[in-house]
């Protein structure tokens, strides 16, 4: 079981104090984050309990569709946007909170929430829960819309927005758009439509852009996330370092809770000598037996989506 660390997760109706394995993946250039979590279930009861909510939600929504359906005439035109919470997959209704922290008072905690994509046995006695972060609104909520005499961030903020997540912030050229169209397309697609339409027609560069979910909602930025600067350093709470001058660098540490993508850390190896201000392109927080431990990868930004 996992020492040290207090855990505090919700699956869907299902409360977890307790876990062999969480395993929580935060990349800048991913459009949704991820999460791995490993619920005891030597009676199969929790696994059983998934399924029938599953089961539930999928059939409400299937009936939503159909009633909404039977009012529509077979040439009229549908929704301009479509939201995540009408999509009919049960999974995605049932709500995942994770939390972790160190123990004691004080201490930093650990807080993501997202929705369950899917589950499976983890061995004769647990279930591994998949879920995905609330950033999945990117790719379930998509627009139908034509725009006319917009400046660039005002047409982001509106598409952002059409998620239903707050947005937080926005850094990009303010270039107007006489007339842009998104047809049909998830907003993650219609970011990346906004990004190649201001490269084309300006000469823009926004390779090194990302939208993330922060902690006060979305940005598209290719700054960081506000924030302390997290310290990795030797004799404190750095295991291991491997610089990449060629590419990815990863440096793995002692739990840090609070860490996710986009900030900034700085790592202080005096084995080797580096010390360095870098942006946490990857964080990979694992709970577990084995250890616990963070996975920061920096150094190589491989753009978004």
């Amino acid at each position: 079981m996992i020492e040290g660390i207090n855990i505090r997760c919700n699956v869907g109706g299902v409360e977890v104090l307790r876990s062999p394995r969480i395993v929580l993946s935060l990349r800048r250039r991913a459009v949704v984050s991820t999460c791995e979590v490993d619920i005891p279930d030597a009676d199969a009861s929790v696994q059983a309990a998934l399924a029938q909510a599953s089961a539930v939600a999928t059939q409400e929504v299937t009936d939503e569709d159909s009633n909404g359906l039977r009012g529509i005439r077979s040439k009229e035109t549908a929704v301009a946007i479509r939201k995540p919470s009408e999509l009919g997959n049960g999974y995605r209704k049932q709500a995942v909170k994770v939390r972790f922290g160190h123990r004691g008072e004080g201490g930093t905690w650990h807080e993501w929430a997202g929705t369950v994509k899917d589950f499976q046995p983890a061995g004769p006695d647990a279930v591994r829960v998949f879920a995905v972060g609330l950033e999945q609104a990117l790719i379930d909520t998509t627009v139908t819309e034509a725009m006319h005499g917009e400046p660039a961030d005002v047409v982001a903020r509106r598409i952002l927005a059409s998620t239903g997540l707050p947005v937080a912030g926005i850094s990009i050229p303010t270039e107007t758009f006489p007339h842009i169209v998104f047809s049909r397309v998830t907003v993650a697609r219609a970011i990346k439509q906004l990004a190649s339409s201001l490269e084309r027609s300006w000469g823009h560069d926004l390779s090194k852009h990302a939208v993330w979910l922060g902690a006060a909602g979305l940005y598209w930025s290719d700054g960081d996330e506000p924030g302390d600067v997290f310290v990795v350093e030797t004799a404190a709470n750095l295991i291991t370092n491997s610089p990449n001058p060629a590419g990815m660098s990863y440096a793995v540490s002692t739990i840090l809770p609070g860490l996710t993508a986009s900030r900034r850390v700085r790592i202080r190896d005096t084995r080797r000598g580096f010390s360095g201000l870098v942006r946490a392109e990857e964080v990979i927080h694992t709970l577990g037996a084995d250890g616990n431990t963070t996975t920061i990868g920096y150094g190589y930004d491989g753009g978004w989506g």
